[in-house]
């Protein structure tokens, strides 16, 4: 058990192996080892990020359901198909880097 009571699952034997060379390699004991790694990564951002997007989801959704899509088709906007090329619509452009 923990310090706080709840139970922890014990490493299995190549796994607590990995931990010891790793602890050691930091120089410290492998208890502080996952001490540190687990507050460290209960503290990372992207964990954080995660745990507040579970919250804005649900509100972005609603907002987005609420929104008139109908006027916001874009898929056939009104941009204009471009007028088609010729080869000389391609000798106007100024010719860089060829050789002559």
């Amino acid at each position: 058990m923990d310090q706080n009571g709840s139970p922890v699952p014990a490493f299995e034997p190549e796994e607590y192996a990995r931990v010891e060379a790793a602890a050691d390699i930091v120089g410290k004991s492998p208890q502080d080892f996952v001490r540190d790694a687990a507050l460290k990564a209960a503290d990372d951002p992207f964990l954080k990020a995660l745990g507040r997007a579970r919250d804005r989801v649900p509100q972005l959704a609603e907002v987005f359901a609420t929104q008139d899509t109908r006027a916001a088709d874009t898929s056939t906007a009104a941009w204009p198909d471009p007028a088609p090329m010729s080869s000389r619509d391609l000798h106007e452009f100024p010719q860089h880097g060829h050789a002559a």
